[in-house]
């Protein structure tokens, strides 16, 4: 009985060594796929950094496109004013056109009319240099004009 006794004991302890046995080759399988596992997503680390990176550079020039898309929103609404205020003036001056066209006669005219006026003067300050040398002048006066 001993015999039978011994293998009663031994085979269950054969059975679960095996078993044992197993699940210890499974776990070092599972073990060496999930370390080739790791290799090869440590390997896609680099790639995603760079494109991590690059896709931080983007959100940068994003963020800088969005202002300057602000800026040109306000310059057009500036221009925006700007020809709004233009076509007023443009009204002003079809309205009072002739008016200033008659205005700018004028000037001419009074420019005109001003530079003869200041040849003349310059022509009176000669004459009067010239009386003033002679002593022609009341009680010895002497007059400058023009100068101008």
């Amino acid at each position: 009985m001993k015999p039978l006794n011994l293998i009663a004991t031994i085979v269950p302890l054969l059975i679960v060594a095996v078993g044992l046995i197993g699940w210890i080759t499974t776990l070092r399988s599972d073990l060496n796929t999930a370390q080739a596992h790791v290799v090869e997503i440590k390997g896609h680390i680099p790639p995603l950094q760079a494109e991590a990176k690059q896709c931080a550079i983007e959100i940068h020039n994003l963020h800088e496109l969005i202002k300057d898309i602000d800026k040109i929103e306000e310059v057009v609404e500036d221009v925006d004013v700007l020809v709004y205020r233009l076509g007023d003036i443009e009204g002003d001056v079809e309205e009072h056109g002739p008016e200033i066209i008659e205005l700018k006669k004028s000037l001419a005219i009074a420019n005109d009319q001003m530079k003869t006026i200041m040849a003349d003067h310059m022509g009176f300050n000669d004459v009067l240099k010239e009386i003033g040398k002679a002593g022609l002048l009341p009680s010895g006066e002497r007059r400058a004009y023009g100068g101008y």
